[in-house]
């Protein structure tokens, strides 16, 4: 493994940021300054004032040398390292290097809350030997215009203004991912027949290597990278430079974060900027992000050109194990979600777990209900297997990588093997729809927005569940089980908010599954199995209204037609 050398002015955050990139990835923490300190027993500030800085920089060169020789280690380094070069040679050839680039004005009015915070816990704050005269901020100035341009020899650079630690440290991971410095096990590779046949591959720290898995291929050499705002940011300009480097001409474009973007103005946008970058038909668009991205980038490749090749790069779990596999693609409508869409299949899927360290926790948190939906309606061992492991995939202080990469492609194979048997949803793939009728439908009467679609989801099967024991289908404690493992893994159970009952009925009879004017309602009748059938309008009203209008439930006496999928 790779080591990661942090640069940068003192006050850029690098030993705060690097605590915490090494607390999330499982790897050994370094600073060279402690080093220094720990291997002559004096403080940094007396070193200078006994010795000069030259014997401190001697010091400094030693301890890089001691960290440059561990595997995989966080080293966040002194601010002046960079001005040696055997230093800076040293760092390339045994890491990569992440600058973290700060303001003098942000870095000085760091470095006075540092001190501040020392005098209050009754400690002797850190006296920075360069900074100590009458002007620090003309000294901090001096240092960055000296600086700057050995700093922006590193691999990549993260802007630390304006952002918290955490916020940095997410940033940084995602440099990390795009370079392609994360390393896991054996990539996980599920070749899906659909289409022109593509493969879905599984590989943390993939999304660096992604030139050697589009050079299979075989399409030009030129592509065209499609990403939302957020993902972007994280994501784009180092993915961008590994692409750059291993001879990829690429162009990006960057559109609004959420679901309102899969509109058609946003679609008229991609045409409008496709058609100016003259983009040819084998020329691969790249899908990067999460559901989305996915759907609407999709839409376009199925539609520009009458069809150009596409490549999904899930970047959350919702995506990685649902939205991204399949060739379901689309916007939505003012009157219902993925009205007009079209089954695209792509030429490739690579899902990064990796990914999911940068997400947000309740954005990572949502696609928990995609997952517990296989289990649900296909695979009762994989619902015990997330029940035994809920409380560590929620937590994801440190990730369970392996577990994580074997659930992902369990599910995308599960997936694989529902759509090479019906890829356009004219019968058993509609299982797949489990949870969704009532989950688009609170979607769309709350304005795509206030509930993420993971969200939705989980509620939209506690629903189900809740239609599936009143209709006599599913005993009391399987839906319990269900509602507990939903809970475990961070997900809502109950809905809270202003009585929606009859804008959801509404909702639901404009869902894609209603067959001659009749909702075609997944129902679960243990865990593990689910079939299709018609409820009468009374039971489902019923029930809609007792869980998103106050009513008590009782068991239903009405019957169900039933019908097997």
């Amino acid at each position: 493994m790779r080591n990661v050398f942090l640069i940068g002015l003192s006050g850029s955050g690098k030993t705060t940021v690097g605590r915490l990139l090494a607390e999330r990835l499982g790897r050994p923490f370094l600073d060279t300054d402690l080093l220094v300190e720990q291997r002559c027993g004096k403080r940094i500030a007396t070193i200078f004032a006994e010795e000069g800085e030259s014997a401190f920089r001697a010091r400094e060169k030693l301890a890089l040398q001691e960290a440059a020789a561990s595997a995989g280690a966080i080293v966040a380094t002194g601010g002046g390292i960079v001005l040696d070069a055997d230093n800076r040679r040293l760092m390339a050839e045994r890491g990569v290097r992440i600058f973290l680039s700060v303001e003098p004005e942000t870095a000085l009015e760091r470095l006075r809350q540092q001190e501040a915070v020392a005098r209050r816990e009754g400690l002797s704050p850190e006296v920075r030997p360069l900074l100590a005269g009458d002007d620090p901020l003309a000294a901090l100035r001096r240092l960055q215009a000296e600086r700057r341009a050995l700093y922006e020899e590193a691999e990549a650079t993260c802007s630390t203004d304006g952002k918290s630690s955490e916020q940095v440290a997410r940033a940084v991971l995602a440099a990390l991912i795009a370079l392609g410095v994360l390393e896991g096990g054996e990539p996980l590779e599920r070749q899906i027949r659909a289409g022109e046949g593509y493969a879905a591959i599984v590989d943390w720290g993939g999304l660096g290597r992604l030139p050697a898995y589009l050079a299979r291929l075989e399409l030009p050499r030129r592509v065209f990278l499609l990403s939302d705002q957020h993902v972007y940011d994280l994501y784009g300009p180092p993915l961008l430079r590994t692409l750059q480097r291993a001879g990829w001409s690429a162009s990006s474009y960057v559109l609004p974060a959420g679901e309102a973007s899969k509109s058609l103005q946003q679609l008229s946008a991609i045409y409008d900027w496709l058609v100016e970058q003259r983009a040819e038909r084998r020329e691969a668009l790249l899908a990067l992000g999460g559901g989305v991205v996915g759907d609407l980038v999709g839409f376009a490749a199925a539609t520009y050109l009458r069809g150009v090749p596409l490549v999904q790069l899930p970047t959350s779990l919702l995506a990685q194990v649902d939205a991204a596999i399949g060739g379901k693609t689309g916007i939505n409508h003012p009157r219902g979600k993925n009205l007009i869409g079209a089954f695209y299949q792509p030429r490739l899927v690579l899902a990064d777990p990796a990914t999911l360290l940068t997400l947000p926790e309740r954005e990572r948190t949502e696609g928990w209900a995609e997952v517990v939906k296989y289990g649900m309606i296909l695979d009762a061992e994989l619902f015990t297997l997330l029940e035994t492991h809920a409380a560590a995939l929620r937590d994801f202080s440190l990730p369970p990588a392996s577990l994580l990469a074997q659930i992902i492609a369990r599910c995308i194979a599960l997936k694989a093997a529902v759509i090479e048997e019906d890829e356009r949803e004219q019968g058993r793939r509609a299982i797949l729809n489990y949870g969704h009728t009532l989950g688009h439908a609170l979607e769309n009467v709350t304005g795509y927005g206030e509930w993420l679609h993971g969200e939705a989801v989980a509620l939209g099967m506690v629903a189900a569940a809740e239609l599936a024991y009143q209709a006599g289908f599913l005993a009391r404690e399987e839906a319990e089980r269900q509602r507990a493992l939903l809970a475990a893994l961070g997900l809502p159970t109950a809905y809270h908010g202003k009585p929606q009952s009859e804008a959801l009925l509404a909702a639901i009879r404009l869902d894609k599954k209603v067959a001659q004017k009749q909702v075609r309602w997944i129902m679960p009748r243990r865990i593990g199995e689910v079939f299709q059938t018609t409820l009468p309008d009374e039971l489902v009203s019923k029930v809609v209204y007792s869980l998103f209008g106050g009513e008590s439930i009782t068991r239903s006496s009405a019957g169900a037609r039933q019908e097997e999928a």
